[in-house]
C-alpha cells in the first residue's frame, strides 16, 4: 500500500505560513526567546526549510517586523489624514490584528541588536515622517502621537483596553496636541 504523494505547496504559501508562524511565536516570546523548531513546528514544515529559505533567525523577525510597519502603514493610508482619525486606525488594527503591537514592541526590544536596532530605527521614524507629512502635524503633535499609540499598544498588549486607553481618552489627548479648526 503506498502513500498519496503530497502536493509540492507553491513557494510563495509556504513563504506566507512561514511569516504567519513567526509572527505569533515573535509576537510571544520576541527575538531572543523564538526557536525557529517552534515556528517550524507551527508552519508544518523543517526547520532546515527555514534557514535555507530566510537565511537566519534575524532576518526571519526583520520580515515578521517590517511586515507589522506594513500593517500599521496600510491602516493609515485608508484613513482620513488627521491625528485623531489616525489614531483611530491604528486603534482599530490593534483590536483587529493583536500581533501587530506584539510584534512592533519586540522589535524595539530586540534593539540590543545593532541590526535590528538600524532597521526598527527606519521603520519607526518613516512612520513618523509619514504620519506628520499626511496630517500636516508638528514634531510636538507626532511626538504625542505616538507617546499615544504606545500607551494603546500596551493597554493592548495588557488587554486592558477600558483602562484610559480607549479612543475617546486618545482623541481627547490628541485634539490637545492638533485642536480640531474652530467651526463657523
Amino acid at each position: 500500500m503506498s502513500e498519496t504523494p503530497r502536493a509540492r505547496m507553491p513557494a510563495a504559501v509556504r513563504r506566507a505560513g512561514i511569516i504567519r508562524a513567526a509572527d505569533a511565536e515573535f509576537a510571544a516570546n520576541g527575538l531572543a526567546g523564538t526557536r525557529l523548531e517552534a515556528i517550524a513546528g507551527r508552519a508544518g514544515i523543517s526547520h532546515p526549510r527555514i534557514v535555507q529559505m530566510f537565511g537566519s533567525k534575524r532576518k526571519l523577525f526583520l520580515e515578521v517586523v517590517h511586515a507589522a510597519f506594513d500593517r500599521i502603514e496600510a491602516a493609515f493610508e485608508g484613513a482620513e489624514p488627521t491625528l485623531a482619525a489616525l489614531g483611530a486606525a491604528y486603534l482599530r488594527l490593534l483590536r483587529s490584528d493583536p500581533t501587530v503591537g506584539l510584534v512592533v514592541l519586540q522589535g524595539y526590544a530586540a534593539t540590543a541588536d545593532a541590526t535590528v536596532k538600524e532597521e526598527v530605527r527606519r521603520r519607526h521614524v518613516g512612520l513618523m515622517h509619514s504620519v506628520a507629512r499626511s496630517s500636516g502635524a508638528d514634531a510636538l503633535q507626532v511626538r504625542t502621537f505616538f507617546a499615544t499609540g504606545l500607551v494603546q499598544t500596551i493597554s493592548a498588549a495588557l488587554e486592558l483596553p477600558e483602562q484610559r486607553a480607549d479612543l475617546a481618552w486618545s482623541t481627547w489627548i490628541l485634539e490637545l496636541a492638533d485642536p480640531p479648526p474652530p467651526a463657523g
